[in-house]
């Protein structure tokens, strides 16, 4: 009889749980506070090919919700990461270049000379460098505290298809710093990958 009650407690425990840090607060209120770096990151086995998966974009980029087939290539030169970014858009295909500052272990700044798409604040949070990236971002920063009043999150993975595996260990990272799982961000949809012009995609 003990042990039914436990298990029941637990399950309500449980179903408490998921429930509270799948609903509220919003995900945009969740999203705007800066969270810290990756502790001990390492640039090098961080760069190259990446497909995003899962993303909430910044409301200065909400064209970003018509793209499917949204890939990335980056890599470095000097003190700035390169990305490329490629994706599908009305059926065509687009590439995007941007430049980002090396500010200090994953983190960067960037700044977009046409609007503010790239510009702002980029962290990486959490990555295996195999697998999965984690990264955040902000177009605009509060003038009134260290809060972002234009965030923005994505998901990338080295494999064009994510498996149950890998989206148990996403979903982790983005419980533990936000309280959300990925169902709660906006799912990219691949079909025919774009090319970036930097490596064969797909």
């Amino acid at each position: 009889m003990a042990f039914k009650a436990l298990v029941v407690l637990a399950f309500l425990a449980f179903t408490y749980g998921q429930l509270y840090w799948e609903s509220s607060p919003d995900v945009t209120e969740r999203l705007k506070i800066p969270p810290v770096p990756m502790p001990g990151f390492n640039l090098l086995p961080w760069l190259g090919q990446w497909f995003y998966q899962y993303l909430k974009v910044p409301c200065s980029w909400a064209i970003a919700a018509e793209f499917t087939d949204f890939t990335h290539f980056t890599e470095v030169e000097g003190q700035n990461v390169i990305n490329h970014d490629a994706m599908r858009n009305r059926g065509v295909c687009n590439t995007v270049t941007s430049i980002f500052s090396i500010t200090g272990p994953g983190e960067f700044i960037g700044k977009d000379v046409v609007g503010n798409n790239w510009s702002g604040r980029l962290i990486v949070v959490a990555t295996d460098y195999k697998s999965f990236s984690v990264t955040w971002g902000c177009t605009k920063m509060s003038e009134f505290d260290n809060r972002c009043e234009d965030s923005y999150v994505f998901i990338k993975t080295r494999q064009l298809r994510t498996s149950a595996r890998v989206l148990r260990r996403i979903d982790m990272v983005l419980r533990d710093l936000w309280g959300i799982s990925a169902r709660r961000l906006t799912k990219m949809p691949h079909g025919r990958p774009c090319s970036s012009g930097r490596k064969k995609m797909g």
